[in-house]
């Protein structure tokens, strides 16, 4: 009798062991892999190459004025495919991008104008490299911002654009990148 009670005790210790185990294996299995980290020389090529195709993408004006420019910057959260080792692999960039528009009538003005009465966007996207090239981005409105990322972006890069957020850095990148399209102040 002792040797069946302990074996009904190993089995009944056994089971909750299991049932752990099982579960976490299930919950691994429906959870997406993190996203591959990205080395910091690459993101930046990365986040440069965003820059200069949504400033010069005529279709990327957030509904401003289209008399102004668009200065950007960018924070590259991943890549597809996301085995690509360089910038000519890649066919799309998930980023967030943070534009500020100067508009061109105050480029002639000089350093002082007022950059926080800039207008301007903070969005992620989604960048086809193409041919030909180009974005989506989320759509407004309460219901459909969560599904449009959710259709944008693959499973393992939804927390990072629904977390996009400004990094200071950011801001600071796109004022600079400003300052220097104004021109210098003459000395006479």
């Amino acid at each position: 009798m002792d040797g069946q009670r302990a074996r009904r005790w190993a089995l009944a210790a056994l089971v909750p062991l299991v049932l752990v185990a099982s579960g976490v294996f299930v919950l691994r299995w429906l959870s997406a892999p993190d996203p591959p980290k990205l080395p910091e020389p690459f993101r930046e090529q990365l986040a440069a190459r965003v820059v200069d195709i949504i400033e010069h993408d005529s279709t990327f004006d957030g509904g401003y004025d289209p008399d102004a420019r668009p200065v950007c910057a960018a924070s590259v959260f991943g890549v597809a495919p996301d085995s690509a080792d360089t910038v000519d692999e890649v066919r799309t960039i998930y980023t967030l991008v943070f534009c500020q528009y100067l508009p061109k009538a105050d480029i002639g003005k000089g350093p002082g104008i007022d950059l926080g009465s800039l207008s301007g966007v903070s969005m992620p996207i989604a960048l086809h490299l193409g041919p030909p090239v180009t974005h989506q981005e989320p759509e407004e409105g309460e219901g459909v911002y969560g599904d449009s990322i959710r259709r944008i972006f693959p499973k393992p890069l939804q927390e990072a654009a629904f977390n996009a957020a400004i990094d200071p850095a950011m801001k600071n990148a796109a004022d600079d990148r400003i300052m220097r399209l104004l021109p210098s102040p003459s000395h006479s």
